[in-house]
């Protein structure tokens, strides 16, 4: 991609900056289990401690308001619903 100055833009500099590392294994784990998951299941199968549940929520949530994924469903689990996720796009071009 060219800038306006005429030079390319560097997206190997940039991209590791805004693409955020638990968002890319959210993405990669609903891509090999390929089905939806709860973030509680999803801490489950990660089985890392600096993966937690809030965190995965919280990375599973700005996922959905980007419009990468959609909520499939909740199932009560105690005090709370737990939310299970899923791509809002599959498939189609990547162009």
């Amino acid at each position: 991609m060219k800038t306006q100055g005429g030079d390319d833009f560097c997206w190997q500099a940039v991209a590791p900056l805004i693409v955020h590392p638990t968002k890319v294994t959210i993405i990669e784990l609903l891509w090999l289990e390929q089905r939806p998951l709860s973030a509680t299941r999803m801490a489950k199968r990660i089985d890392d401690p600096e993966f937690t549940v809030a965190l995965l929520d919280y990375h599973c949530h700005t996922l959905l308001k980007a419009g990468v994924l959609r909520l499939e469903g909740t199932v009560p689990n105690g005090a709370s619903n737990e939310k299970f996720y899923w791509f809002a796009h599959q498939g189609g071009d990547c162009n």
